[in-house]
C-alpha cells in the first residue's frame, strides 16, 4: 500500500515537473512567430549539447540556416522563449533607430549579482539611465588617444610572451598550446593596463593574479548550473542570494584597486593604465556635479564612488581576460591553416618593420595596418567571441520590415537576440562562410558586407567600449610573433575546427596546439 501511495506521489510530482516544463511552449504559437518543435525543460537546446558533445555556435547556425527565410523566429532557450532577428532592417531598428526601447539586457543572471554592492554597478549590469550615465562618463577613457597612452604598458607584455616563445625554442620545445599562452599574456595585459600591476605568468605561472583569474573564468559545472538556474527560476536564486561570482575572488581585487589607488594618491602617481584613468572619469563626474551643484542646477542623484571605479576594473577584467586570448587563438589557427595568407601577413609585417628601421613599433604604425586588420577581421567574422547579442523589449512594440509591415508585436520585457555567429557564416551575407578571406574586409571588397550584418562588438550604444583596447592587444601580439616565427599545425591541430568545439564555449576537445619555426633575426 505505501508503495502504491508513492508511486502516486511520484508520478504526481513528475506530471507537475512536465507540466512545468513545457508551460510557455505555446507562446510562438499563439503569436503566429516560427520555430521549431521544443524538447521538455530544453526546449530547442540538444542535449548533446547540454553535455558538450556538439557545439552551441554550430547548433544556433544550423538553426538559423533553417529558418532564416522567417524575418523573426522564435527560440524556446529551456524554457525562455527568445524572438531571434534574421533581417538586418530588423537589426537596425532594435540596436540604433529604437535603440531607448532596447536599452537594456535581460534580468535574471545579472540579478545574481544584486546580492554585491559592487558587480550590480558594472556596466554590464546597469539598467536605463543609470547605464547611459555611466557609459557616458567612461567612453571618453576609452578614446584613440587614451589607448595610445596604453600602447607602451602592453608593448611590454608582448616582448615577455615573444620571450617566452624564445626559451621554448631554445630548451628544444617547438610546440605550444595557444590558449594557455594567450591567457597568460591576456592576465598581464590586464594587470599592467587595468590593475597597475606588474606581473609575469610566464615566468611565474602560479601567481596570485593569474590564478584568481583562471577561477573566475574557469567553466564549472557548478557554475554553468548556476547560470542554467538563474534563467529557469531567476526570482528563486535571487531569494536564496545564491550569487554567480565567488565573492572572495571580489575582495581580492577589492583590496587591489583600492590600495593601488590610496597609494597613488598619497604619493601622486600617474600611471596611464585604466585605473587612472577611472580615478579621472571620476574626479571629472565629481567636479561637474559640483558645478551643477553651485550654479542651483538640478542634481543629479548618481554617483560614480569607488565602489562603481572597482565595479568597471572587475567588468574589464572579465571581458577582457577571456575574449581576447580566444580572439588571438583563432587568429593563429587561421594563419597556421592557411600559410598563404601568413605569408602574406608576414611580407607587411616585414615591410612595416624596414620602414620603422630602429623605431620601436608604435600605436599609430599598427592600427594602420591594412590587412593585419583585415586578418584580425575576418577571424572575428569567422569565430565571435561573443556570438549572441540580447536586448530586451523595454515597452510593447511592433517591429516593421523596409514596407512598413508589422513582422511582430512585441511585449514588454520580450527578449530579442541577435545571432551574430549565424549572421557570420549565413552564405548569402558571407559567400563560402567556412573560408578564410581577408580579402573580404580590403578596400575593394568591404562595401559588398551588409550593414548589420558583420557585429563581432555587438551594435549600436550597447556595443563593446573596450573594442580598440582588446584590437590593440590582439594586433600587437600577432604582429610580434610572425615577425619572428612562422605559425604551422601539429598532429593535434584539428582539421575541421567547427566539428571539434563542444559545449558553450569556443574551445577545441584537442586545445590550440602550434608548431613555431625561427624565420631567423628580427
Amino acid at each position: 500500500m505505501v508503495f502504491v501511495e508513492l508511486s502516486i506521489f511520484v508520478a504526481f510530482i513528475g506530471l507537475l515537473l512536465y507540466k512545468w516544463s513545457v508551460y510557455t511552449f505555446g507562446y510562438f504559437s499563439k503569436r503566429g512567430v516560427a520555430h521549431e518543435k521544443p524538447i521538455p525543460l530544453l526546449g530547442n537546446i540538444p542535449w548533446s549539447v547540454l553535455m558538450g558533445k556538439e557545439s552551441y555556435i554550430k547548433h544556433s547556425i544550423d538553426l538559423h540556416l533553417r529558418l532564416k527565410q522567417h524575418k523573426v523566429y522564435g527560440v524556446y532557450n529551456l524554457r525562455d522563449p527568445l524572438y531571434y532577428l534574421s533581417d538586418p532592417e530588423l537589426i537596425r531598428q532594435v540596436g540604433i533607430k529604437n535603440f531607448d526601447t532596447f536599452s537594456n539586457h535581460r534580468k535574471g543572471i545579472t540579478d545574481g549579482f544584486n546580492d554585491t554592492s559592487v558587480i550590480s554597478k558594472s556596466l554590464l549590469s546597469l539598467r536605463d539611465r543609470r547605464w547611459k550615465q555611466m557609459r557616458n562618463t567612461l567612453t571618453p577613457t576609452f578614446t584613440s588617444l587614451k589607448i595610445r597612452q596604453m600602447f607602451e604598458l602592453i608593448h611590454f607584455c608582448n616582448v615577455e610572451a615573444v620571450d617566452f616563445v624564445q626559451r621554448q625554442l631554445d630548451a628544444g620545445t617547438s610546440e605550444l598550446e595557444l590558449k594557455d599562452f594567450f591567457t597568460r599574456y591576456t592576465n598581464d595585459v590586464i594587470a599592467t593596463a587595468a590593475f597597475g600591476i606588474q606581473v609575469n605568468s610566464f615566468k611565474d605561472p602560479n601567481n596570485e593574479f593569474f590564478s584568481i583569474g583562471q577561477r573566475i573564468s574557469e567553466f564549472t559545472f557548478w557554475g554553468g548550473l548556476k547560470v542554467m538556474l538563474y534563467i529557469l527560476m531567476p526570482k528563486l536564486m535571487k531569494a536564496l542570494r545564491v550569487p554567480v561570482m565567488d565573492m572572495n575572488n571580489v575582495d581580492y581585487f577589492k583590496k587591489l584597486v583600492f590600495g593601488a589607488m590610496k597609494y597613488r594618491k598619497e604619493q601622486s602617481i600617474v600611471r596611464p593604465d585604466m585605473i587612472h584613468l577611472l580615478m579621472e572619469a571620476q574626479r571629472q563626474f565629481k567636479a561637474e556635479q559640483e558645478g551643477s551643484a553651485e550654479s542651483g542646477a538640478q542634481q543629479d542623484r548618481a554617483e560614480f564612488n569607488d565602489d562603481d571605479l572597482l565595479a568597471q576594473c572587475l567588468l574589464f577584467f572579465s571581458a577582457g581576460f577571456e575574449t581576447v586570448a580566444t580572439c588571438l587563438s583563432f587568429t593563429s589557427y587561421e594563419l597556421m591553416m592557411n600559410p598563404e595568407v601568413q605569408d602574406k601577413l608576414f611580407e607587411e609585417i616585414r615591410a612595416v618593420k624596414e620602414q620603422l628601421g630602429e623605431k620601436p613599433l608604435d600605436y599609430d604604425t599598427l592600427m594602420g595596418m591594412k590587412y593585419l586588420d583585415c586578418v584580425v577581421s575576418e577571424s572575428l567574422r569567422k569565430w565571435p567571441p561573443a556570438f549572441i547579442v540580447d536586448r530586451m523589449c523595454g515597452s510593447d512594440f511592433q517591429l516593421k520590415d523596409e514596407e512598413g509591415e508589422v513582422v511582430v508585436e512585441l511585449r514588454e520585457d520580450d527578449l530579442v537576440h541577435i545571432n551574430v555567429g549565424a549572421l557570420h557564416h549565413d552564405p548569402d551575407n558571407f559567400p563560402e562562410p567556412e573560408e578564410f578571406r581577408p580579402e573580404r574586409f580590403d578596400e575593394e571588397h568591404k562595401h559588398e558586407i551588409r550593414q548589420f550584418t558583420y557585429m563581432p562588438f555587438g551594435v549600436g550604444q550597447r556595443s563593446c567600449i573596450g573594442n580598440r583596447l582588446a584590437l590593440m592587444e590582439v594586433k600587437s601580439l600577432i604582429f610580434q610573433l610572425v615577425l619572428r616565427y612562422h605559425l604551422k599545425p601539429t598532429d593535434r591541430t584539428p582539421a575541421d575546427m567547427m566539428s571539434s568545439i563542444s559545449g558553450f564555449r569556443l574551445m577545441p576537445r584537442e586545445l590550440f596546439w602550434c608548431k613555431l619555426e625561427s624565420r631567423g633575426p628580427a
